[in-house]
């Protein structure tokens, strides 16, 4: 028969806590920085195809406007909703963020910015004092969670509405090319 003290079971149980609290912000973290590599991704993708697509309506446009007059506006609805659509997901790969709060790095020592406010001596140290102390190096990963799930939030805004506009816009350019050819133009 094992015989287990009090104390010892409750450091145990202790122990255990910590080993799954510590799992689960591992796995949060990890899940947060591939998101955050996916948005970026999703972002570079958008601006290939947009890129693609606005040299193909500039040259469309400079090819035919003499052909078929009213062709301008679905070449012009097509190059500005590209225009939009870039400027969005250039916001979304951009690495600051500008709305991002600045306090979400004070005190937070394994925050990036922390790197280049402080000397390697003073960054070495302040985070040997974060990691011997749980409650500090608790506060300091639930700070950059924090931080990662507000910069993935902000990104996939800025994805959504380029995904929206890019939508739209090749919709509409479409739309009224039909509509120029189909009516306008017999």
């Amino acid at each position: 028969m094992i015989n287990i003290s009090g104390k010892e079971l409750k450091k145990e149980k202790k122990s255990i806590e910590r080993i799954r609290t510590d799992a689960i912000l591992r796995e949060t973290s990890t899940n947060y920085i591939r998101l955050i590599g996916d948005a970026d991704r999703k972002a570079r993708i958008m601006l290939v195809v947009n890129s693609i697509f606005l040299t193909i309506s500039v040259t469309f446009l400079a090819k035919t406007i003499h052909e078929i007059p009213n062709v301008w506006i679905s070449a012009s609805v097509l190059v500005i909703s590209n225009v939009i659509t870039l400027f969005f997901s250039i916001q979304s790969v951009k690495p600051e963020i500008r709305n991002s709060r600045n306090d979400q790095s004070e005190n937070n020592i394994i925050h990036y910015k922390k790197c280049k406010e402080l000397s390697l001596e003073e960054y070495s140290s302040a985070l040997r004092d974060t990691m011997k102390d749980n409650t500090k190096k608790m506060d300091a990963i639930i700070k950059d969670l924090y931080h990662y799930g507000n910069l993935l939030a902000l990104k996939y805004k800025l994805l959504k509405i380029a995904y929206t506009l890019f939508s739209w816009g090749i919709l509409l350019s479409v739309i009224s090319y039909l509509f120029i050819i189909l009516f306008i133009n017999k």
